[in-house]
Formats: C-alpha cells, sequence, structure tokens
C-alpha cells in the first residue's frame, strides 16, 4: 500500500472526527471539505483521476458550496468565530492554504510543461481516443486544458448567481 494513501485514510479520519465534534457548522462544513478533498486524492493515488476530478468539480466544489451558503443564509454562527477568538489558528489556516495553492500551482505547471502537445483538438475518432489512453483522458484533458476558462468563467456565473439569490431572499442585513 502506497504511504500517501494511508496518510490520506488518517486525515481524513481525524478530519471525520473533528467534523462529528465540532461546536460550529462552518467548522464541520470545513472539515467537511478537508474528507472530500482526501477522497479526491486517494481516488488519484489509486488511479481513477475522472473519479477524483468529479469528485473534486462536483462535490467539493458545487455541493459545498451549497452547503456553506445554506448555512450563511440559516446564520446559524451565534458565537463569535473561532478565527476571531484564535488569531494563531487564522495564520495557521492562511499559512495551510498557501502552501496548498503553492503546491497546486507547481503541480499543474509542471503537468502542463510535460505534456503539452501530448492531446490535440480536432475530430476524435474511436481509434484515436484508443491512441490518446481512453475517453476518461481525453475528456479531463479537454475540459482543464482547452476550456479551463470556459469552465472557470461558468462558475463564476454561477457564484454571483448565487450569491445574487442569496442577498435577494435575505430580508434584513445583520
Amino acid at each position: 500500500m502506497h504511504i500517501a494513501l494511508v496518510i490520506a485514510v488518517i486525515i481524513s479520519a481525524i478530519l471525520a472526527v473533528m467534523m462529528l465534534f465540532a461546536k460550529n457548522p462552518i467548522t464541520s462544513a470545513i472539515c467537511l471539505l478537508g474528507i472530500l478533498l482526501m477522497s479526491a486524492g486517494m481516488y488519484a493515488l489509486m488511479g481513477e483521476h475522472l473519479v477524483a476530478t468529479i469528485q473534486l468539480v462536483v462535490y467539493a466544489g458545487a455541493i459545498m458550496v451549497l452547503f456553506v451558503f445554506s448555512i450563511m443564509l440559516l446564520n446559524l454562527s451565534n458565537a463569535e468565530s473561532e478565527f476571531k477568538n484564535n488569531p494563531k489558528m487564522f495564520y495557521a489556516g492562511m499559512t495551510l492554504g498557501a502552501t496548498i495553492f503553492s503546491l497546486l500551482a507547481y503541480a499543474v505547471c509542471t503537468h502542463f510543461s510535460k505534456h503539452t502537445s501530448s492531446l490535440t483538438s480536432g475530430v476524435f475518432t474511436n481509434a484515436k481516443v484508443e491512441e490518446l489512453g481512453g475517453n476518461a483522458k481525453v475528456l479531463a484533458h479537454s475540459l482543464f486544458s482547452q476550456f479551463y476558462i470556459s469552465f472557470e468563467v461558468i462558475s463564476l456565473a454561477l457564484l454571483v448567481a448565487v450569491v445574487g439569490a442569496v442577498v435577494l431572499a435575505k430580508r434584513k442585513f445583520d
């Protein structure tokens, strides 16, 4: 068994326990997001890259946005935020976020510098799809290279629509 897979399982189990015993619903949602990210990492380590991508896009992206906006709309947080009570936690979170972003940016840049011309756009026949590694590889490469900007613009438009719906649905601001 790969050591990274064991580490991902352990982190996922710790996050699951933290999610169950968290007092703040936002903390529970962030722990759930961590679990979803770890499960996507587990799928990727097992070689199931399409399932990992779908896990990230659908669950860690869309479903978590729905959960967080539902929590915000219901205004379930009566107490002060944990970040306001403990600035060390805020700085640790910022450092962790910057580190993860840097590692992801490095991985994406390294991947696309090595694989710039392996897949090309055009008509995909059955023989060409088989030559390029199968439907999942062609779909993932097209979505995250050729149509990446379109994908991000659509996700931003959906985010703006959700924020607009929350603003229109909320009667008064605190």
